[in-house]
């Protein structure tokens, strides 16, 4: 593939905001180490379970270092067989060059990002030009970004928003 048909490759951005973890006011600890709540293991299990009844390919999965997206993405990535790690840009949601050179990693086309609120929904809107958008502890937003990141504000697609009532349940919990 030469470099005009990579730059023609329409990259896919999956936006989830970590499970649910429970009341913050009720953790002790540092935020950073709050972990999911059953709720939200059932949650990170029904969207697993989703995508993988999809078929979505994803070429890999980074994650805010925050526990409860960690362990939201450990279950994504064990179910879609996909290597995940943390990202430091995820703790405050990454820029436009940030996810521009998430995306220049070698083969990364599909990319999912695990994070927070309210950056993820700054993200939708600088990527879409769609404010307004919400992003649910557990649920999913895809953006198609025909030219790429580096395209600049407003050049994505919003695809999907699949927020976790509307996830299928895994097998198990039929």
């Amino acid at each position: 593939m030469n470099a005009r048909e990579a730059q023609s490759v329409v990259k896919i951005l999956y936006l989830i905001r970590h499970a649910d973890a429970g009341d913050p006011s009720e953790w002790t600890g540092p935020d950073a180490d709050r972990p999911l709540s059953g709720k939200g293991v059932k949650q990170a299990a029904r969207l697993a379970a989703t995508l993988l009844a999809a078929e979505t390919q994803i070429d890999s999965i980074r994650h805010s270092p925050a526990r409860r997206c960690a362990e939201t993405a450990t279950v994504l990535s064990a179910v879609l067989e996909v290597e995940s790690a943390a990202d430091d840009r995820l703790a405050n949601g990454p820029n436009l060059s940030d996810l521009d050179r998430m995306f220049n990693r070698k083969g990364i086309n599909r990319l999912a990002l695990v994070g927070h609120e309210p950056s993820l929904s700054r993200l939708v809107a600088e990527l879409t030009g769609t404010s307004g958008i919400a992003v649910e502890k557990g649920a999913l937003i895809r953006i198609d970004l025909p030219n790429g990141p580096g395209a600049g504000a407003g050049a994505g697609r919003l695809v999907t928003i699949a927020p976790p009532s509307l996830l299928r349940a895994p097998k198990d919990e039929r």
